[in-house]
């Protein structure tokens, strides 16, 4: 982990180095680069792409991704042990929960459906900040300008003073 965080680090540098380097006009923003960026490291291509903003968006849903893991995993080693503390005939062990076995069954269930779930959502917020990433680099050059506007106004027809509505203004 350290090594691949370290070679991003790298790259990340190096690639600050050449934009220093080189003038705005020559420079070539790579919607690739920033796709391997975020591959390698989360959040590396939101960088890359200069969206500061995001990398608290892509660590939170990555982190309570894992939170909820974490969670679920100790709830299942919890519940297990107070389900083989039920079944075996140990008097030493005590089911701490005082549920049945069968209670104790639906709600391992029902964890183990959690925590699948969980595994699903780190997966879809990698690949989401993956294609963030991405989608940001092939926009990177997008003029986005006071002119491209849309307006939404009242209307009101003097001429015909029972029209009234909403009257939406779009300018290029």
């Amino acid at each position: 982990m350290r090594i691949g965080i370290s070679i991003v680090l790298i790259l990340l540098s190096f690639n600050m180095m050449a934009q220093s380097s080189e003038s705005d006009t020559s420079y070539f923003h790579s919607p690739r680069k920033a796709t391997l960026l975020s591959l390698a490291l989360p959040g590396a291509g939101q960088v890359y792409n200069k969206k500061y903003w995001k990398l608290p968006i892509v660590y939170g849903g990555i982190g309570l991704s894992i939170y909820y893991l974490d969670r679920n995993l100790k709830d299942i080693r919890y519940y297990k042990k107070n389900l083989i503390a039920l079944q075996d005939d140990d008097p030493n062990t005590v089911n701490e929960t005082g549920f049945n076995g069968t209670l104790l069954n639906t709600i391992i269930d029902q964890r183990k459906n959690w925590r699948d779930l969980s595994y699903i959502a780190i997966g879809v917020v990698y690949g989401l900040q993956i294609l963030d990433a991405n989608v940001d680099a092939h926009l990177f050059y997008f003029d986005v300008d006071r002119d491209l506007s849309l307006s939404v106004l009242p209307y009101i027809d003097f001429a015909n003073r029972n029209t009234t509505g909403i009257q939406l203004s779009l300018n290029f």
